[in-house]
């Protein structure tokens, strides 16, 4: 449950709407984290620095069982120079609704140079940020002015009054850090000094540790090795309990699925309890997963664009308060710092199911006149109608020039694959089962009809003319490489309808024989009737007669070294602009069940002078070097807010999209020895911003930062 921190000065909708006045005017603005080790989890710079906007939404403290009694129970308490016990810890602590990590706590300090090294910790419910406490007591001059001063000041000269940061216990892992905002560049020798004073100062003191959140902390830690004891991010989450990936509320029939998941027993009114993550899921009201999912693999993306509320819950299959409501229907409520479960009625349920899927049905645009074999860099957006939206997209981001990098490749349109359906009459076949009403109460028997239509796709003959045509473009492409067909529809990476992962990609080898490559074509073909796009398109009540498949035909790109996912927002928090990126190394997937796999994940925020980066995980295929060093990372940034912008404006323009929300979903690798990147996809994502995230109207394209073009 969320509720509003008392506004200290002005209402929360005047203090939202001057924030980006505040974000874009200061020279610094208000430091974002960065990153080494990090994942600003609801501390450090996350849950934290000062860079985040104040009168943020936070959750009551509820403390682990058998804690100090919670805030609701206690008075809060405006300042203390000491934390002597767990019960002034929870006076003072809050749980940031904006973490990357449930269940952590935090309380804010500054320690006073001026006044005998006096030490300020802070109601942190109150104060988010240490410049609202200085201003309000410490006698700091208030203004705009004075907080961009303050910040530059503060965090980035040695001749600051103040040392200031958080102070974060991870509940679950039962880790204590010590986390400064990541542009904070306090000495080394200063921060051993504040370290043995703020050790003095807490009950905890003997088990503090200092978390490092950018590369600036960790070139500090350099300079005094050994004096400080460290906690690295792969410790924090190690204790991770609780994994948020989609907040909400939902209703369904409690079921848990021990075992591989059989998808045509699934329904869009359950609430899985899932011990295995398959690769792909139908429409259902909620996921509960055994296994932490990689934040952009396929079921996190699909539950995201689908808003069904998701998340990872470590032994969930034998969680008591999931047993036992197994196979009853209940209400799941997924919070950013908690979740919970309760039995529900008929009544309220039904009217969930009601409001969740769209009010009007979706006409796909369909032209099945282009007969061209034409290169992806020549389609753009309108060409969605015969080329699909994937190579229409590509084409737009090949259409930028030289700044940006895509494999290349050519389309083959709708128009053929239309052909072959009707050359062998499965068009009428196809028309019968989407008639057949009987069919939508029966998943299993749609299942085994949908089945014998892709078997018909896959044995029916390729036209032997557009098979001459297809290698002969791939010849002109790409001679002596390997391929990948993959699909492009006019059912899958719209606004509103991404259809992540419903349909098939399939390679060929740089020596493919014609069978292989007409077989990969049909496969591709074949696949827009598997069952769980079918059973989605219907759930967004898409017009199933009109769904086409193009393919995008594409080279593989050579001395690739990390294929990667990214988001052109930041998921956790609207008042910090950046980009959220995962990558892996070539092997591994960032879209797939996570089971071992652990990505590397940066947080790359934009809204300061300079681009900062902060570091959720590690690779787990690469734990000793970083898959996206600085120089990556300044790459990624740039091309991604290019790209964010050319398609925000290309949505505007067309009257698509319109809400600050909107972001794109993009697929890259890193190549070469050079370490270039290479653009595989870019589609539309819609990031659910609840309002504890939500700041106002913030324009990622009207930040401007030092080496982003």
């Amino acid at each position: 449950m969320l509720f509003v921190v008392p506004p200290v000065a002005s209402p929360a909708s005047v203090r939202r709407a001057l924030l980006a006045l505040v974000l874009a005017t200061l020279a610094l603005g208000c430091p974002a984290p960065s990153s080494r080790g990090s994942g600003s989890t609801g501390g450090g710079s996350g849950g934290g620095g000062d860079e985040e906007p104040r009168n943020v939404q936070v959750e009551p403290l509820d403390p682990p069982d058998q804690g100090p009694p919670t805030p609701t129970a206690l008075s809060r308490l405006e300042s203390a120079h000491a934390i002597p016990d767990a019960e002034t810890w929870s006076r003072l602590a809050a749980r940031p609704a904006t973490a990357t990590v449930s269940r952590t706590e935090v309380v804010k300090f500054l320690l006073d140079t001026q006044h005998e090294r006096t030490i300020w910790f802070v109601d942190t419910e109150r104060w988010d940020i240490h410049f609202d406490f200085a201003v309000d007591r410490l006698g700091i001059p208030g203004g705009w002015q004075a907080h961009g001063d303050f910040n530059t000041r503060e965090y980035r000269r040695p001749e600051r009054r103040f040392e200031m940061g958080s102070l974060v216990h991870y509940v679950d892992g039962d880790v204590w850090a010590l986390e400064l905002v990541a542009g904070d560049n306090l000495s080394g020798e200063r921060l051993v000094r504040l370290f043995a004073d703020l050790q003095q100062h807490v009950f905890f003191g003997d088990r503090l540790r200092f978390r490092a959140l950018s590369p600036q902390h960790d070139q500090t830690l350099a300079t005094i090795p050994g004096r400080l004891p460290t906690v690295t991010a792969e410790e924090v989450f190690r204790g991770v309990r609780y994994q948020p990936l989609t907040n909400g509320e939902a209703f369904g029939t409690l079921r848990i699925v021990r075992g591989p998941l059989d998808l045509a027993s699934v329904r869009p009114d359950q609430i899985l309890v899932l011990e295995d993550l398959p690769d792909e899921i139908p429409v259902v009201s909620a996921v509960i997963s055994e296994e932490l999912q990689a934040p952009l693999g396929h079921i996190a993306i699909l539950c995201s664009t689908r808003g069904t509320p998701n998340m990872g819950l470590r032994d969930a299959t034998t969680n008591e308060q999931l047993t036992r409501l197994d196979g009853q229907l209940v209400r799941v409520s997924v919070e950013p710092q908690e979740w919970t479960v309760r039995a529900a009625t008929r009544a309220e349920a039904e009217a969930s199911w009601a409001s969740r899927r769209p009010a009007q049905p979706l006409t796909p645009p369909i032209d099945a006149t282009e007969q061209r074999l034409r290169q992806v860099c020549d389609v753009r957006l309108d060409d969605v109608r015969s080329v699909g939206a994937k190579a229409a997209q590509l084409g737009e981001v090949c259409g930028l020039g030289a700044r940006v990098r895509t494999p290349g490749g050519f389309t083959v349109p709708f128009h053929f694959y239309l052909q072959h359906l009707a050359g062998a009459g499965i068009d009428a076949e196809l028309a019968a089962v989407l008639a057949d009403a009987s069919l939508a109460s029966d998943t299993h028997a749609r299942d085994a009809r949908l089945r014998a239509i892709r078997e018909h796709i896959q044995a029916a003959p390729i036209d032997a003319v557009l098979l001459r045509r297809v290698r002969q473009r791939m010849t002109e492409v790409g001679r002596g490489r390997r391929f990948i067909f993959r699909s492009s529809t006019n059912a899958e990476d719209l606004p509103g309808f991404t259809g992540a992962g419903l349909y098939r990609s399939i390679v060929v080898p740089a020596d493919a024989t014609d069978a292989q490559v007409a077989d990969a074509m049909r496969e591709v073909w074949a696949s827009v009737w598997l069952l769980g796009a079918v059973e989605e398109r219907d759930w967004y009540r898409v017009d199933q007669s009109r769904v086409a498949m193009a393919l995008l035909v594409q080279p593989f790109v050579d001395g690739a070294s990390a294929n990667g996912v990214a988001i052109t927002a930041n998921p956790y928090f609207e008042g910090r602009p950046g980009f959220f990126v995962n990558a892996q190394a070539l092997g591994g997937s960032v879209t797939g069940a996570a089971g071992n796999e652990v990505p590397e994940q940066h947080l790359i925020y934009v809204y300061s002078e300079v681009v900062e980066s902060e570091l959720l995980s590690e690779s787990s295929r690469s734990p000793d070097a970083l898959l996206l060093p600085e120089p990556a990372i300044l790459q990624l940034a740039s091309t991604l807010r290019l790209l964010h912008c050319h398609f925000r404006d290309l949505w505007r323009r067309r009257g698509l999209r319109v809400d600050t929300s909107d972001a794109l979903d993009v697929e890259y690798l890193i190549a070469g020895e050079d370490h270039h990147l290479v653009i595989l996809q870019a589609r539309p994502f819609e990031v659910r911003y609840e309002d504890a995230q939500r700041v106002g109207d913030l324009d990622l394209c009207a930040f401007h930062p030092a080496g982003v073009d």
